[in-house]
């Protein structure tokens, strides 16, 4: 792959050189002097490209050399555009010419228009040579001054777990445990007393950055099994009020559907709160008038429930303390023990092991972060990662964060943290991390959606032997590791799913953003910003204007990436969109079949995402749009795909929901698909079962199989294409019912399994004794209804097996004991339904999360051996009892906890006790350095 046109960090894409060494190809015939063309672009580029490299290490550049690089971004933009439409026009004309033989009226047509296309390239081609001779001889009078730093690449890493553990111990530990139980006993009944008859509030206030969201969210964790409704949702800058109150009710299971308005929706959720318990956190309010509408859902005399506020604004938190009183709790920065804590453990662990020649600058480092946990966590991921352990390495960022900035000090910090940490940032990541700038705030941000985009727009580069999703995978790992990004949900094994982006990280990069006219928005009032340069990247984030349908009617022609985050009718033709790569419409309820009409001509499209819509069916062209990589048809109302969506063959990842039915030939030519998810087997055509097997490229396949007969065809076939799978790059599986019933037979054909290296399968009776054979497995999810000692010793003695999470169904009474020495890889241990459970002096040596239920019955535990767990930091125990067992349950958690307090690690363990499926009381302790 030739170097990119211009750094990835300006946004310009990086297939260029390579497109024009594509167009050179002899099967488009062009003109002699065309090529020649071709060529002197190819190089003139080549050296424009090295210029632009060094000026993108360069973070403030003088006005002439700043518009100089950007009009050389917006040519090669408008390059790129060029070649994929020429070659698109040169392949259909040269497919016509070729049909039906050499004579005749209509092949004489269709040469004809295949030579008129070449001299509309060829006018196209001259007028950017044009430029490019232009912008060449503005180069050579430029003189380029500043500092050249190259940035180290470090995106080998896989994640950092100790910076996944960072982000959940900064939440529990550093500078907040005290706050956290201040708020909970304002807010919570002491000991014996009854629940207060009145709602109580908080309301927590504070500069961007000091934790508000973690605070609240540390309460809300600790206390929500109290109440009977629970609900976090976030307001953030620009809010649509009438979002706010869908998610409260999606969370507490007030029945809600788009039509219903704001008023609609506040008498639900004021109906469901009547004389209930809850607890509601409403994060981020930056102003006053959507808590009017939001404050009306929340009923004050519903008998001690609780409202947790967050605001940087005191005049916000004092408006909303005057609709339901309470108290305003104002967040300080963290007091020095407190930043060092947090700046060393992410560098050396402990203050202790800093080498002493770096004491001063850590000292001066610390000093200019103020005391802001992201200001502190930031600077510490970039030295940790970047930069050598010496003074003179350390006292250099030292300087480059104490340099004066004008305005207020916190956003001098901030922004000198940020720019620090963007800037040493590879380039092809700076791309990548600027794409972030798209999302709104406060969004759940799922990784494979992400890396999808990121490939479809051509940031990821893969090393040999990867796949370009493979690479975006490791691109995130490392954005994570450098705590750009928060990671957010995780799967059993500690794999992040998804992330957010701090606000304050995510201002700065809207910012870069428009500098670089990378992604554009509309402005906070619905109204399209003022540009000099076309729109390349279109994100619609909030509601927008009437004068807005023109302008997007203009912009159409040189947009390649549109993600829509509110429902805008005003898109369609989508087929204007000439040039689009990405085309996200999750959730647009106004897209009907007859918007996707003509999508063929889309052809550069390779990420089409229509989840959520009220699609029923999609076009027969859908077949033809060749690049096509990424189709996510998730909760519409398609239950069957045309038969050209065999045509794709560029097809890596197929997303589809249950009632989907799949073309009964043809299936086996997708060779390019990775990636299948969630059909259903029950239904299905058997050649398209069989055809399933053929698929040697796949890598992730999971399905459903309700209402299966498993003695059917369906069954047999369908396990005969999975062992075939398996056989080649088949590693992640899941097989699993939505509803418990027959279980799944563990057939003699489960062995062929070996290469897997994650497994989920529910329901099932027993375990297979060749499951020990699964050498390579990590991540095991089972609903299982027995297990015996034998079988426990199989799942221990699996060598890289990492996760396990046992759910028995109905509860399982047999001791179930782990033994010394067994799991010696597992780090994340879940089981419920448990009567006997004991970990033996031994087991487990590098467990870190434990979340256990357990079912008590008289003088069925002792003491659960927790304590043996050498390398726990944290868990989660319930236990479910009758109310005649209330005292031995107490004695029991008293017990485990005193043992825990003599673990060498301190860990922090959560107990949460039921009588009678009732939660009657909580507790938990706090972990400490």
């Amino acid at each position: 792959m030739e170097r990119a046109i211009v750094s990835v960090a300006t946004g310009a894409m990086s297939s260029v050189l390579a497109k024009l060494a594509e167009l050179l190809h002899e099967k488009y015939k062009l003109a002699k002097g065309v090529r020649k063309d071709i060529e002197f672009l190819k190089s003139e580029l080549s050296v424009m490209n090295d210029l632009l490299y060094v000026m993108a290490d360069v973070e403030e550049l003088d006005a002439l050399n700043r518009g100089w690089r950007d009009r050389v971004r917006e040519l090669a933009y408008d390059i790129e555009d060029c070649i994929d439409l020429s070659m698109a026009w040169l392949g259909r004309a040269g497919s016509d010419a070729s049909k039906g033989g050499f004579f005749g009226t209509k092949q004489l047509v269709r040469r004809v228009k295949k030579i008129r296309v070449s001299f509309q390239v060829a006018h196209q081609i001259q007028e950017l040579k044009a430029r490019v001779v232009e912008e060449s001889e503005r180069q050579k009078r430029y003189k380029l001054d500043g500092p050249i730093r190259s940035s180290s690449d470090a995106s080998r890493n896989k994640v950092d777990l100790r910076m996944c553990a960072l982000w959940e111990e900064t939440k529990n530990l550093v500078g907040l445990d005290g706050p956290r139980d201040e708020i909970i006993r304002w807010l919570m009944p002491a000991e014996g007393e009854e629940p207060p008859q009145h709602v109580r509030s908080v309301s927590i206030i504070g500069c961007a950055g000091l934790g508000k969201t973690t605070l609240a969210n540390q309460v809300y964790q600790k206390i929500k099994g109290d109440f009977k409704y629970e609900a976090f949702v976030s307001v953030s800058q620009n809010p649509r009020v009438k979002d706010v109150l869908m998610k409260i009710c999606s969370q507490v299971g007030a029945t809600a559907s788009m039509g219903d308005d704001e008023l609609i929706l506040v008498n639900k959720l004021r109906k469901r709160f009547q004389n209930e318990r809850y607890i509601i956190v409403v994060d981020d309010i930056w102003h006053s008038d959507p808590w009017k509408i939001i404050g009306q859902a929340l009923v004050k005399t519903s008998p001690g429930s609780i409202i947790i506020l967050t605001t940087r604004l005191k005049d916000v938190a004092e408006s909303c303390r005057s609709y339901h009183g309470g108290r305003i709790y104002d967040m300080r920065p963290l007091n020095d023990n407190d930043s060092r804590r947090l700046f060393f453990k992410r560098i050396f662990d402990t203050e202790e092991k800093c080498p002493h020649e770096l004491k001063r600058a850590s000292e001066d480092i610390l000093k200019r972060c103020g005391g802001i946990p992201l200001a502190i966590i930031s600077v510490s991921s970039f030295l940790a990662v970047d930069v050598p352990p010496c003074p003179d390495h350390w006292n250099k960022v030292k300087e480059s964060l104490s340099s004066p900035l004008p305005g207020n000090k916190y956003v001098e910090t901030m922004k000198s943290v940020l720019s620090l940490s963007y800037f040493n940032l590879p380039h092809h990541l700076r791309t990548c991390l600027l794409y972030f700038s798209a999302f709104p705030e406060d969004y759940d941000i799922w990784k494979d959606h992400l890396v999808s985009i990121w490939v479809a727009e051509g940031f990821v580069h893969a090393d040999p032997g990867e796949t370009l999703f493979e690479a975006g995978l490791r691109y995130f790992n490392v954005l994570i590791s450098r705590s750009l990004i928060q990671p957010w949900w995780y799967k059993e094994n500690g794999e992040v799913l998804s992330c957010r982006v701090h606000d304050v990280i995510l201002n700065f990069l809207v910012s870069k953003s428009v500098e670089e006219n990378f992604v554009t928005l509309l402005d906070p009032y619905g109204l399209p910003p003022s540009l000099h340069s076309k729109v390349r990247r279109l994100a619609l984030q909030n509601s927008y204007q009437e004068n807005v349908v023109p302008w997007i009617k203009s912009i159409k022609p040189h947009v390649r990436s549109l993600a829509c985050f509110v429902d805008c009718k005003e898109l369609h033709p989508l087929t204007e969109f000439e040039v689009l790569r990405v085309l996200d419409l999750k959730n647009c309820e106004s897209l009907r079949n007859i918007h996707l009409a003509n999508i063929e001509v889309l052809f550069q499209l390779w990420y089409l995402s229509i989840r959520g819509t009220s699609v029923s069916e999609l076009p027969a062209g859908i077949g033809q749009v060749q690049h096509l990589e990424t189709l996510d048809i998730r909760d519409t109302n398609v239950e069957k795909l045309p038969s050209t969506i065999v045509l794709l063959e560029k097809l890596a990842r197929l997303f589809v929901y249950p009632n989907v039915r799949f073309p009964a030939e043809g299936f086996s030519k997708m060779k390019g698909l990775q990636q299948l998810e969630r059909f259903s087997i029950h239904g299905q055509p058997l050649s398209f079962l069989n055809e399933l097997g053929q698929l040697t490229n796949l890598r992730m396949l999971y399905v459903l199989c309700d209402g299966l007969n498993y003695e059917s065809s369906e069954w047999g076939i369908f396990t005969s294409s999975l062992c075939a799978l398996c056989r080649h790059k088949l590693l992640d599986v899941g097989i699993s019912k939505r509803s418990y019933s027959t279980p799944i037979p563990m057939d003699s054909w489960f062995p062929t399994l070996q290469s897997l290296q994650k497994f989920s399968i529910w329901p099932i009776s027993s375990l297979p004794i060749w499951m020990g054979s699964l050498d390579n497995l990590e991540l095991l999810v089972l609903r299982i209804e027995r297990l015996t000692p034998e079988d426990l010793r199989v799942l221990g003695g699996l060598p890289a097996l990492e996760a396990l999470d046992l759910l028995f169904e109905g509860g399982y009474a047999s001791p179930f004991t782990i033994g010394g020495h067994e799991f010696q890889h597992l780090k994340s241990f879940r089981v419920a339904r448990l009567y006997q459970l004991q970990f033996m002096p031994g087991s487990m040596p590098n467990l870190k999360n434990l979340d256990i239920t357990l079912l008590f019955t008289r003088n069925s535990y002792s003491d659960l051996g927790i304590q043996h767990l050498a390398s726990l930091t944290r868990g989660d125990v319930s236990i479910c009892a009758s109310r005649e067992h209330i005292e031995g349950v107490h004695d029991l958690v008293a017990k485990i906890q005193s043992l825990l307090d003599a673990h060498r690690n301190r860990p922090a363990v959560n107990f949460w006790t039921y009588f009678d499926n009732e939660m009657i009381s909580r507790s938990f302790t706090i972990a400490r350095y």
